[in-house]
């Protein structure tokens, strides 16, 4: 199983850590390819530059491990060289303010993947959190379309379910949501329906599962076998090629973080976002996924629990390889 698991590629669509050399060396040491790493949520176009400035930083500290990927081909370099691909994410579209031109410069950056919304309303469409979903608006469909010309991919996570209908319709090119898990699996609001599934199934688009305790059945307690058997549901639902794991992971933070990635500056009361007794703490991982070396464990567990190696192989990795080589 050890030398399977080195030959496979391993891609998570996306993290939020606070990244210091034990956790990029963790990812490295693991076998981990590529991961799709938050940079933003609620920092405007200013503030934006900086994060970027920040990993670039990063990225001189750590050049022997890590490398930014703005390419698939970046990816499959990384994975020869035995380093850890970073591709660069905004899980919010507030840094491109009201200005369309700030996509492309975005993109020249390295930005490849790009949330229309998060939980809230934004100028391009609704987040999962609003009573009325607005769907997809004029400047969201001028947006999608420039991020189809560039090779963007738009992403669909923390957006409301008919936000979500209208841009994967709208969209020239298949759209992903990079962090989330059926609701028929645990009924969260930002989990998502068969219907969008299907829709997004039927343009090619993609699911990253997540591992985000609010996510997942049972929350912190969800059990490894009942995580397999939610994806061979979901295969049969909507085939393998459309699934990847985005772990939603978001280690070494305080809670004070927690607080502001709920509330940025638009809310001066005390939002709890899904948690249902009013908790500011991080919730607690599984056993099974408490580092971005686990996607081992996930990878092993699949197998073990009646998902063939071919499909493991996929949702590991290779599956989020084809999908990125489809943009970028």
């Amino acid at each position: 199983m050890e030398k399977k698991y080195q030959n496979q590629i391993i891609i998570d669509g996306l993290e939020y850590c606070n990244w210091n050399r034990d956790i990029l060396e963790d990812l490295w040491k693991g076998g981990v390819t590529a991961i799709h790493a938050t940079l933003v949520y609620w920092e405007n176009t200013e503030e934006s530059f900086k994060k970027i400035e920040e990993w670039n930083k990063i990225f001189k500290n750590n050049e022997d491990i890590i490398t930014h990927a703005k390419s698939s081909n970046d990816i499959l370099e990384a994975k020869k060289n035995n380093k850890v691909a970073i591709i660069f994410g905004f899980q919010n579209s507030a840094p491109i303010e009201n200005n369309i031109s700030l996509v492309e410069i975005f993109f020249q950056k390295g930005l490849r993947f790009m949330q229309l919304t998060y939980n809230n309303q934004t100028a391009l469409g609704g987040g999962c959190f609003e009573k009325n979903d607005s769907g997809l608006s004029r400047f969201g469909k001028e947006v999608i379309d420039e991020m189809n010309r560039l090779g963007m991919i738009v992403d669909l996570s923390h957006a409301g379910k008919k936000t979500c209908l209208d841009s994967i319709r709208h969209s020239s090119k298949p759209v992903a949501i990079s962090h989330a898990n059926p609701s028929f699996f645990h009924n969260s609001i930002r989990n998502i329906d068969d219907e969008v599934l299907i829709e997004l199934s039927k343009k090619n688009g993609f699911i990253g599962l997540s591992l985000y305790p609010y996510h997942l059945k049972n929350l912190g307690d969800c059990k490894v076998e009942d995580f397999c058997i939610m994806i061979k549901k979901l295969i049969n639902l909507i085939g393998v090629d459309n699934i990847g794991i985005g772990s939603d992971l978001c280690n070494n933070w305080p809670d004070e973080v927690l607080v502001w990635m709920r509330n940025g500056n638009w809310n001066k009361k005390i939002d709890y976002g899904e948690s249902s007794t009013k908790n500011n703490s991080w919730p607690k991982q599984p056993t099974w996924f408490k580092k971005g070396s686990d996607l081992k464990k996930l990878f092993e567990s699949m197998i073990i629990n009646g998902i063939s190696e071919d499909q493991a192989s996929k949702i590991i990795g290779k599956n989020w390889l084809m999908f990125m080589k489809n943009h970028f």
